[in-house]
Formats: C-alpha cells, sequence, structure tokens
C-alpha cells in the first residue's frame, strides 16, 4: 500500500496556516467573527507590532492585558480563517451620543489590499446595531495615510485633542452613519 503523505526535511517545520497570495485584492474576501481564545494571542501579537503601540514598546503580554478588557468589542476579519486584521467598536467614546472605533489594525503585508475598507464597514455595521447614528475616532495627525483613509471614508475632523496616554496631540473625527 502507497501512500501520499509528504515528509518534512529533518530540522523544517510547517507552517501553522498556509500562506495566501498576499498580491491579491481582498475586497469582498473579509468574514467577521468574535475572538477566540486562540485568536486573542494572535491580536496581542498583531498589535504590539503595529503602529503607534510597536512606536510605544508595548510587549505583546501588554497588547493581550489590553485586548482582554476590550474583547467584548472585538471583530475580527479573516481570509480563509487566516486573522488579517481586527477593529473595535465600543458604544461611547469621546463624542455624546457616537460610538467609538478604538481600534482598527490590518497585517502590515495586507495593507492597501482592501482589509482595511471592509474593518472600517464593519465597524460602521457594528455601530448601526448599537442604534448609533454617527461614530467617532481618534487618530495622530502624522499618520497621514490614516488621516486620508479616513476622509476619503467620510470622516471629518471635530476637534484636535491631547491623548492622557501619549501627551500627544490626536484628531477627533467623526461620520454620521
Amino acid at each position: 500500500m502507497t501512500t501520499n503523505k509528504q515528509v518534512e526535511p529533518a530540522g523544517t517545520t510547517t507552517p501553522a496556516v498556509p500562506p495566501f497570495d498576499t498580491t491579491r485584492d481582498f475586497t469582498g474576501l473579509v468574514k467577521f467573527a468574535t475572538p477566540t481564545d486562540d485568536e486573542m494571542q494572535t491580536l496581542s501579537q498583531l498589535r504590539s507590532s503595529s503602529g503607534p503601540w510597536k512606536d510605544r514598546g508595548e510587549t505583546p503580554a501588554e497588547s493581550m492585558e489590553a485586548l482582554t478588557k476590550l474583547r467584548p468589542y472585538i471583530s475580527v476579519g479573516k481570509v480563509d480563517n487566516v486573522v488579517v486584521g481586527y477593529v473595535t467598536v465600543e458604544r461611547d467614546g469621546p463624542v455624546p451620543g457616537a460610538s467609538y472605533m478604538r481600534n482598527i489594525v490590518v497585517k502590515s503585508e495586507l495593507r492597501k489590499k482592501g482589509v482595511g475598507r471592509q474593518l472600517l464597514d464593519q465597524s460602521l455595521k457594528v455601530a448601526r446595531d448599537m442604534n448609533r447614528k454617527t461614530i467617532a475616532l481618534r487618530v495622530d495627525p502624522a499618520n497621514s495615510s490614516a488621516v486620508s483613509f479616513y476622509r476619503a471614508n467620510g470622516f471629518t475632523t471635530v476637534a484636535t485633542v491631547v491623548s492622557k496616554k501619549s501627551g500627544k496631540l490626536r484628531l477627533l473625527m467623526s461620520r454620521e452613519l
């Protein structure tokens, strides 16, 4: 009897998740779910390796602590069951009566491939499901690609605020749903 079992050469490991083509457009492919326990570890790695947390030196353990508090508000984006990003949306935030998008994080190799737009669309859906009419967020004005992304998607600046954590200026942006 013969089998088609592949044998890995000594000293190599098989990746836990098969890679997919990161050159393709991911528009319409992202599916959303609440995070599983296993995915929380993946999300903490993703957060700690992305700005602004990476710039602050946040460790994966610190990211896990922060994300655990946010867990009820997290929507995980997946393509082919692989985490490609996440977004957190809370019912209340700095703008009275508006939901608050606290985080939107896309795997770095998947940026500018339609994933961020789908995460944003998910945040708008979640805010509508909360019976909100407006969604707000804070963004570093030096992050010009993020500011441009939000403006292109209907957000306007309503104020400039100082971050309690970093002491740096942030744009407070919002948009109607």
